[in-house]
Order: C-alpha cells, then structure tokens, then sequence
C-alpha cells in the first residue's frame, strides 16, 4: 500500500498532473487548428483571416504559454523515470546483498551446529572413559587405546608435564590433551562438591 507522504506517492501525482497537462496542451492545439481550418474554409477567397485578427492573436499566445509547460512536464517525466530506474537499481543491489548475507549466516550456522555435535560427542566419549578410569578398569597404553593414552596423559600431567610436551610426547594433539586434563579436573570438582 502506498503511502500518503511518500515520495513515490507524490512523484507519481506529479507524473499525472504532467501528463494531463500534455494532453490538455494536446487537445487545446488540436482544437484551434480544427477553429482555423475551419476559418479558412468559411472565409471568402481573398477575405481570409488577417495578421492584426485577434483569434490568432490569442491562439499564438496560449501556444507560447504552454510550449514551455510541455517541455517542462517532458523534462519532469523524463526525470521520474531515472529516479525509478535507479532506486529499482538499489533495491537490486540491496537484495542481493542481502540474500548473500543470508546465505552466508546459514552456512555459519550449520558449520556451528556440526562442530557442537562433534565437541558433544567427544565430551560424551571423555565421559564414559572418566568413568570407567574412576571405577578402576585398567587400560593398556601399549595397545593405543583412548583409554590407555588418557591414563598415561593423566600420570604425565600429575608429574608436572606441561600440555605441550605431552601432546610431543604421545604424538596427539594438544586440543586433545587439553580436553582431557580439563575434564579431570572438572571430575576432581565434583567429587570434591559432591561429598
């Protein structure tokens, strides 16, 4: 719906005033060459309209009068519509940015939403291997397991080994010898808040 103080709203009331002007000029000019041709029909041969007859006289100067009215309301249409054609330009250029941005902010999100899946499911796994490590099941460290490589990165950290030169040591990821220490920790706190 458009609104009453847009300017979309009063340029296209400017265009149809200026269009009816240049139809009313149209129609005026149409009828005083019909008054003419119709002068010069009826008149005697010889006896036609003169230079000093006030009929033309009156009819050269609404003609002059409105000549430029014409060209201004061409020139005030021709103007409305680049202004159109620049804002549909805009508005392009808007949505498309816009739809971009979209896609963008959805890509983002499932990138998000698969690496919180994959961060639940290694705290998941961490916990069941806590679990059991707490309930004293051995593991063997010569095997290559997860649970053998947790214990032995938990015997490291408690004599003083930094994360970095566990992570050298074993040949794992730091990331991962973080996410165990700290999940020990986190284990430690809640037994000791527990009793």
């Amino acid at each position: 719906m458009i609104r009453l103080f847009s300017v979309e709203f009063w340029m296209a009331v400017l265009f149809f005033i200026n269009f009816s002007l240049v139809l009313f000029v149209f129609v005026l000019i149409r009828k005083v060459n019909r008054f003419f041709a119709e002068q010069a029909f009826a008149s005697p041969p010889g006896g036609g309209l003169g230079e000093d007859d006030p009929v033309r006289d009156t009819a050269s100067d609404i003609m002059a009068v409105l000549e430029p009215l014409v060209k201004d309301s061409r020139e005030a249409a021709i103007l409305f519509d680049e202004q159109i054609k620049d804002k549909k330009r805009l508005l392009k250029g808007l949505n498309d940015a816009l739809d971009s941005r979209i896609i963008n902010i959805n890509l983002l999100l499932s990138r998000a939403d698969a690496m919180q899946k994959k961060l639940e499911e290694r705290q998941a796994e961490s916990g069941r291997i806590f679990a059991a490590l707490s309930k004293g099941e051995g593991a063997d460290v010569s095997s290559g397991n997860p649970a053998g490589q947790q214990d032995q990165i938990l015997r490291m950290y408690d004599q003083k080994y930094d994360i970095d030169a566990i992570a050298r040591q074993l040949s794992i990821p730091r990331g991962e010898v973080q996410l165990v220490v700290d999940l020990k920790k986190k284990f430690l706190e809640m037994e000791k808040n527990s009793r």
